[in-house]
C-alpha cells in the first residue's frame, strides 16, 4: 500500500470518528472530554488532508 493510500485510508476512518465525536458532543455540549475529543479529532483530520495534499504536491 502506497503512503497516500494508506493516508486515504486513515482519513476514512477519521471522518467515521469525527462523525461519532460530533453526535457526542451534540448530546454532552457541557462535557469537557466530548469538546476535547471532537476538537482533536478535527485538528487529526487537518493533518492528514494536509499530508495528503503534500504528497499530491511532490508528484
Amino acid at each position: 500500500m502506497s503512503e497516500k493510500e494508506a493516508i486515504k485510508e486513515q482519513i476514512a476512518k477519521t471522518e467515521a470518528i469525527l462523525a461519532e465525536s460530533r453526535e457526542n458532543y451534540e448530546k454532552n455540549p457541557g462535557q469537557y472530554s466530548a469538546k476535547l475529543l471532537l476538537m482533536s479529532t478535527e485538528n487529526h483530520l487537518a493533518d492528514l488532508l494536509r499530508r495528503l495534499d503534500t504528497l499530491k504536491d511532490e508528484k
